[in-house]
């Protein structure tokens, strides 16, 4: 997992080099490799803390942890500093930091503290509630930010979590279900009746989700980057257009957030088809370790810590690819290990080292 993961980040460097400039003497390039490969750095030291600790540490102090996550999301409306139309960041020195992001492995602990303790006993939606409760507050601050994303992000992390921790699958799935039709009978109603059903969505918001549906009906306006990233997923072929061939008048150059939250349909069109499966495979592969670390944990704690580390990775990755090939609407979520972003960087690296403590500490095996 942890050689998966190093992997990972390399082919992150790699298609953030390749989307950024014309060559690797480019300023532009250089800046952006150098700023990531500190990320890196500061989420590998991240990684070997959480790996040497014990996770035990860790989910005893979820309630300091719980009230920390909320209050740097409080913060982050107070003093943090907009950018692309949302206000996600607070300056700290050179780094811009992403509570958001932070957060995300913050609920990780904290719900595997909370239901370890109800584990087994999760029978009905009513033994679901202080879960659902710590889950809803930060997700709503999360959404008021915007950012819609992080805030699916959470849910998809309840959900797993739940069902690892013995709440039935089928009601999972029930809810998933009626949750999903219930946001899509608010936005419908929201569309014919906007004075009498206000939703909690910026109109930009809005306007990405209308726009999924046909993009290329608004491919100049609210529709652009669908269309850009499905052109530039095109347009690499089996094997790709080169590193750098998007920087000087290519594909690339039209391509909005070509190493962030499109960063995979830089990889597709540099790398080709064989680059996107392969990048898509290397982060499959590091889900199934970790699932295979919760099977081999010595606890329940530690079985839900890795449910919710493989739960993250795995949905942020769905969802990333998923929007880049116009299957989703847009959320702006990244791609782990891969996208450029030091908050992002150093949470995935952090969350491999806390899948590390629990293999260390796995239950022994007889033979």
């Amino acid at each position: 997992m942890l050689g998966l993961a190093l992997l990972s980040c390399a082919l992150g460097l790699v298609s953030i080099a390749g989307a950024s400039g014309n060559s690797l003497s480019d300023p532009l390039v250089a800046y952006l490799v150098k700023r990531q490969m500190l990320s890196f750095a500061i989420g590998g030291v991240a990684l070997v803390v959480f790996a040497v600790s014990d996770y035990h540490f860790w989910a005893s102090w979820w309630r300091v942890i719980y009230g920390g996550a909320l209050l740097l999301l409080v913060a982050v409306m107070v003093i943090g500093h907009h950018s692309l139309g949302a206000q996600r960041w607070i300056r700290v020195g050179p780094f811009d930091l992403q509570p958001s992001e932070l957060s995300k492995l913050a609920m990780v602990i904290c719900l595997a503290a909370i239901l370890s303790s109800q584990s087994g006993k999760l029978r009905t939606y009513r033994d679901m509630v202080l879960p659902t409760v710590a889950i809803a507050v930060p997700a709503v601050l999360v959404v008021l930010q915007p950012d819609l994303g992080t805030s699916l992000v959470f849910i998809a992390i309840l959900a797993g979590m739940a069902f690892a921790a013995g709440f039935p699958g089928y009601k999972v799935l029930l809810a998933a279900v009626l949750s999903v039709g219930s946001a899509v009978a608010l936005v419908v109603a929201h569309l014919h009746w906007p004075h009498y059903v206000p939703l909690p969505l910026h109109r930009y918001q809005l306007a990405r989700l209308t726009a999924f549906i046909n993009p290329q009906a608004h491919a100049q306006t609210t529709g652009y980057q669908v269309v850009q990233s499905e052109m530039a997923v095109g347009s690499g072929r089996l094997f790709g257009n080169g590193l750098f061939s998007g920087g000087v008048g290519g594909q690339l150059t039209y391509m909005p957030e070509n190493n962030t939250d499109f960063v995979f349909s830089s990889i597709a069109d540099t790398m080709g088809f064989v680059g996107g499966v392969a990048v898509v495979l290397v982060l499959a592969l590091i889900v199934w370790r970790v699932l295979t670390c919760m099977m081999l944990a010595r606890d329940t704690t530690g079985a839900l810590l890795a449910a919710g580390v493989a739960c993250m990775l795995g949905f942020e990755t769905l969802l990333n690819v998923g929007v880049t090939l116009g299957l989703m609407p847009v959320t702006g979520v990244p791609l782990p290990f891969t996208s450029y972003g030091g908050s992002s960087a150093m949470v995935s690296l952090a969350s491999v080292g806390l899948v590390q403590s629990i293999y260390a500490r796995r239950k022994p095996i007889r033979f």
